[in-house]
């Protein structure tokens, strides 16, 4: 097997094949009726993958092989359903998201010729609700798994390193000493935000980087294990901290409760756990906190 292409080769790559895609494109919007979404696949080689509906997937094919310069590079499959039945699902789905309160939703887009709709970890029934009434038509998420629950072991959205215990070095009391900013409680399947103190006891400065807050992980108290977070999007802009000698600064932290253990299932259950992050202290590099405790709350139907 060929090694995989670095960033530039793959730009490369993509911008040889950028004038056919324009192509292809154009021609899609001339056929609504059929075209559903044209893409590149970079595994085993880069290609333009088309998605058609419908029964007349190879003439699209044949002309579109006629009309491109790659047509070795272009990949013709069947779909079932037609880009405009798969935006009108979307503009209907869009208007239960305004009708929702904050977060329920967290992504909904038109993904390989299907709806892609990721709610939060415990709305389990609008999950059902959702695939009762769309089937086929829609690909669905709730919290960290699919929907329903798969046999996968990992997220497929989330590095080894943020599922599972980190080897990262923990913050040492000389560096850092971490606390929460009072007592905190979280509603199982939902997130909750709150503030961490950190207290600089060495001689020098300390800067912490973030993108504007920290976003802690849960896990086992037990043996550190992760077993869940945070599932959605984020800025990820560099915001500074600076923590002087001798001082204590407040910083922001986002806790979530979506499960990353399929046997906890979509949500980390009630009960007595803990949290820990990440964090990038500047000129130093990354560190883990020391597991803080957390009670995590039943919800209330």
């Amino acid at each position: 097997m060929p090694d995989p292409l670095t960033p530039e080769e793959l730009a490369a790559e993509h911008a040889k094949l950028r004038s056919d895609f324009e192509i292809v494109r154009t021609y899609g919007e001339e056929h609504p009726d059929d075209w559903t979404e044209a893409l590149f696949e970079n595994e085993p080689t880069v290609r333009i993958i088309v998605l058609v509906a419908g029964s007349r997937r190879g003439r699209h094919e044949r002309v579109l092989r006629d009309l491109v310069s790659h047509p070795n590079r272009l990949e013709v499959r069947q779909s079932r359903f037609p880009r405009r039945r798969l935006e009108e699902i979307v503009d209907e789905v869009r208007s239960r998201w305004r009708a929702s309160e904050p977060e329920t939703f967290l992504f909904m887009g038109i993904t390989r010729g299907k709806v892609t709709i990721q709610v939060r970890a415990d709305q389990e029934d609008l999950a059902a609700a959702l695939l009762e009434k769309y089937g086929d038509a829609l690909t669905m998420k709730v919290g960290a798994f699919d929907y329903p629950m798969t046999t996968e072991r990992i997220l497929d959205h989330s590095s080894h390193r943020d599922t599972l215990r980190s080897e990262i070095a923990l913050i040492t009391q000389e560096q850092l000493n971490v606390a929460l900013a009072g007592e905190f409680t979280v509603i199982s399947g939902r997130g909750e935000h709150g503030a961490l103190e950190f207290t600089n006891n060495g001689p020098n400065e300390v800067i912490l980087d973030t993108n504007g807050g920290i976003t802690a992980r849960v896990v086992d108290p037990s043996n550190g294990d992760v077993v869940g977070g945070f599932v959605g999007a984020q800025s990820i802009p560099l915001y500074q901290y600076s923590i002087p000698s001798m001082a204590t600064i407040s910083v922001p932290v986002v806790v979530g409760t979506a499960s990353f253990r399929r046997d906890l299932g979509y949500a980390v259950p009630p009960g007595n756990w803990a949290i820990d992050a990440i964090v990038t202290l500047h000129d130093l590099g990354e560190r883990r906190l020391t597991p803080l405790p957390i009670v995590i709350l039943e919800r209330q139907e």
